[in-house]
């Protein structure tokens, strides 16, 4: 009895060290970008800024699936408006150096303002590269939060920054909400982009979810999947259609992103039969799609 017991005290041991904290699979389409030149837009003049000007609580959370890292001379960027997420290179991840060749760094980003005072907060994280992430940032009582994984960090109360910047500092041309890194490319410095695969994005006008009381990491529990409720600014589930290059905003609140050079919606790495790879399932999608002239 004593050896049976000390087998199985062994097997849990081993399974503890080879299963992951947690797993995700997405329930149905994902938006799928090559990380060429695709993109989704929501352009400003018609829908402004998703988050309303002096909202002092918070969440923007997505689930990604990084397929690369940064390349030189380019910018790897998730979403961007208000808040930014994105990947920079391994040598400036600051808070957790990278110890492996599948981690990357990731960042996020909130641009806050406050009487006489402005300016980007956020914090960067290492996770894996080719497998589901999560990632939010959380901000209320003056407090910036970035959620990754399992993992969430508390920064210090910043007072003097106290809500969600009204009208970002940059081109006009900058100030579009994307999916994906958009920019008019003979004007940037880094070339924007993003290759791999979204599940979902949620915006929210409160503060999701038990969030410590002390500066510094904590133990975290991810959401599986992202609802629509009284507090969703936007959520967009990539649901649709393979090959949609609309994608709707499940708030009910009407801001429906365009799919930009083949951006499109695909349900290929939900279920992929073995005699199809997703390299050409991706290319028969992105040449069914539209790509729509847009300027600004």
């Amino acid at each position: 009895m004593f050896i049976s017991c000390k087998f199985l005290l062994s097997v849990v041991f081993l399974l503890n060290l080879v299963v992951p904290v947690f797993s995700f699979q997405p329930s149905g389409g994902v938006l799928m970008l090559d990380g060429e030149d695709d993109y989704a837009i929501l352009p400003l003049a018609e829908h402004g800024y998703i988050i309303p000007r002096n909202t002092d609580a918070f969440t923007v959370e997505v689930w990604f699936y990084p397929k690369a890292k940064p390349e030189p001379g380019k910018s790897n960027i998730i979403l961007s408006q208000q808040v930014r997420f994105g990947l920079q290179r391994d040598n400036n991840c600051r808070r957790d150096p990278i110890g492996g060749k599948d981690e990357v760094c990731a960042y996020g980003t909130a641009y806050l303002e406050g009487v006489g005072a402005h300016g980007p907060r956020g914090s960067d994280a290492p996770i894996k590269k080719d497998q589901w992430n999560y990632m939010a940032i959380i901000f209320t009582d003056s407090t910036l939060y970035l959620a990754y994984n399992d993992q969430i960090v508390r920064g210090e109360k910043r007072g003097f920054l106290n809500v969600i910047t009204g009208d970002l500092r940059f081109p006009e041309w900058f100030k579009h909400f994307c999916v994906g890194g958009f920019a008019k490319k003979e004007l940037v410095q880094l070339i924007p982009y993003f290759h791999g695969e979204i599940d979902a994005i949620r915006f929210s006008d409160i503060a999701r979810y038990d969030l410590p009381a002390e500066v510094g990491t904590s133990p975290f529990d991810p959401p599986q999947r992202f609802s629509s409720d009284k507090h969703t600014l936007a959520l967009w589930n990539f649901n649709d259609k393979a090959g949609a290059d609309r994608f709707e905003d499940e708030s009910g609140n009407g801001y429906t992103l365009i799919g930009m050079n083949g951006a499109a919606t695909s349900r290929a790495l939900a279920v992929n039969p073995a005699n199809t790879s997703i390299t050409t399932t991706w290319g028969q999608i992105k040449l069914k799609s539209r790509d729509i002239p847009f300027s600004d």
